[in-house]
């Protein structure tokens, strides 16, 4: 049990100036999980006890964090950000493993793999620290840079390198794993003279090897430890992160048609056989079941789709529940709790709102239904509305089994419509319909012979005597 003896260090109070937003980055969404969520379930994953150093909007971390675990993780105040050095000290009161493993808060691609193998490194070749490198190319960067001189391993920081960065590649991850014992004894040694004036942690490297302790590095993907200071870099571990999600589904036999263009959240499950189109949000807690198909630039967000559905291109679901063989779309709407259950359909520029659409039942055409339970095999007519609001309260709507709701409906709420009755199109609907009714709710049709041509006569005279068009009149006079 190699993580017994670890307790973690995250730090996470930076101001996050960089990202010029006014709030921690920390709570920046990547992939649908806020990017401290990363690290704080990194480590629960792995069962090691964590401290977080939090300061800056300390209160709204606190919470999220407390929101998605429930033990393993304290928290301390760090009240002036004088660096990660300073951070680390403001925990002493809690160290009590025989390993401090310290991290920063803003790396969101680390793996289980690399903590492995920092502490088997460590453990390999008993050092006093072991941390995390990674080689990178010459360019602009905030990287420290590992300089090893003399059998002298040191960590500079990039504010403070004076070398040819061209000729040191191997770059300071944030990763380290430190003896309680060393960490205790020369915690005290870090300054702050630097032309940050901060207290850095990576000056513990620099001390130990002058002591004569043995300091490891682990090499490690870039990819894999990019820290995230700005909104760019953050935009570019969403697109590392999403890549590795979308290969997931793929190896698990699902297909994406452009795959570049689909927006993967990272809680988001897909069954085997299903075709994802271009465009597509899929986010938050959805779940797809096998061989469905969805469209180009459709939305689901928890969402829960049964096998075999079919969603066309342009439609949203939001916090529903579509069943197996169901069809949805074109520019569909399906929100608030509702469920469309089995060989059901929902069609174009349908919008349904907390309510309920029985097996084999079709909305195929411009309607609104909300807080509607609808039976199996109805047939609701295009132009449907169900009037669910009385400037109070929301009321519902019963439409049974077999129902024929005729086009351009009105459904008063609360009515019932018992099955196998008919409503005849434009209808208007305050009354509740009995089984096998046909009901009528509308105004008697009357037809005056030769009248069209009399009425025109009239509203071009009107049209004439307007004031609009007598001042027109007038201007083209002027």
């Amino acid at each position: 049990m190699w993580n017994k003896n670890i307790q973690a260090v995250a730090l996470a109070a930076g101001h996050a100036k960089r990202f010029r937003t006014g709030r921690t980055k920390l709570l920046e969404p990547l992939c649908g999980r806020e990017m401290i969520l990363y690290c704080t379930k990194l480590l629960e994953g792995l069962d090691i006890e964590t401290t977080l150093v939090v300061g800056h909007q300390k209160d709204k971390l606190i919470k999220t964090i407390e929101k998605h675990h429930k033990k393993n993780i304290s928290f301390v105040h760090q009240k002036e950000q004088l660096g990660t050095g300073h951070a680390v000290c403001c925990t002493k009161d809690l160290w009590k493993k025989e390993k401090i493993l310290i991290l920063n808060g803003d790396m969101p691609l680390i793996t289980p793999q690399i903590i492995e193998q920092l502490y088997t490194a460590a453990h390999t070749n008993q050092a006093t620290i072991s941390f995390v490198t990674a080689h990178l190319e010459y360019t602009q960067h905030s990287y420290g840079r590992v300089v090893e001189k003399n059998d002298i391993t040191e960590i500079i920081e990039a504010k403070d390198f004076t070398d040819d960065p061209r000729n040191y590649h191997w770059i300071n991850a944030g990763i380290y794993l430190i003896d309680k014992e060393f960490l205790e004894k020369n915690s005290h040694l870090i300054d702050n003279s630097n032309a940050s004036e901060e207290f850095y942690l990576t000056d513990l490297v620099g001390i130990a090897s002058k002591q004569g302790h043995t300091v490891v590095t682990v090499p490690a993907s870039y990819d894999r430890v990019r820290g995230v200071n700005t909104l760019e870099e953050l935009w570019r571990a969403e697109q590392v992160k999403r890549s590795d999600l979308i290969k997931y589904w793929m190896n698990q036999g699902v297909r994406f048609i452009k795959a570049q263009n689909v927006h993967l959240h990272i809680d988001v499950s897909i069954g085997a056989g299903t075709c994802i189109g271009g465009g597509v949000y899929l986010e938050g807690n959805t779940t797809i079941g096998k061989n469905c198909t969805i469209r180009e630039y459709t939305r689901l967000e928890n969402a829960t789709l049964g096998d075999n559905v079919f969603v066309k291109s342009h439609s949203v679901i939001t916090d529903s529940i579509i069943r197996d063989n169901a069809e949805i779309g074109p520019y569909a709407h399906i929100r608030t709790k509702s469920i469309v259950d089995q060989h059901a359909s929902i069609g174009n520029f349908v919008e349904l709102k907390k309510s309920f659409v029985g097996q084999e039942s079709k909305a195929r055409h411009l309607a609104y239904i909300g807080d509607t339970t609808i039976g199996k095999k109805a047939n609701i007519g295009a132009g449907t509305i169900t009037c669910n609001f009385n400037g109070v309260t929301k009321n519902e709507t019963f439409i049974g089994d077999n129902a024929q709701v005729g086009s351009n409906n009105t459904l008063v709420a609360p009515v019932t419509i018992e099955k196998n009755s008919f409503t005849a199109a434009g209808s208007t609907i305050t009354e509740n319909v009995p089984e096998n009714a046909l009901a009528f709710g509308r105004s008697r049709q009357i037809n005056k012979e030769g009248h069209a041509p009399k009425l025109l006569e009239k509203l071009k005279e009107k049209a004439k005597l307007s004031p609009k068009n007598t001042k027109n009149k007038k201007q083209k006079e002027l």
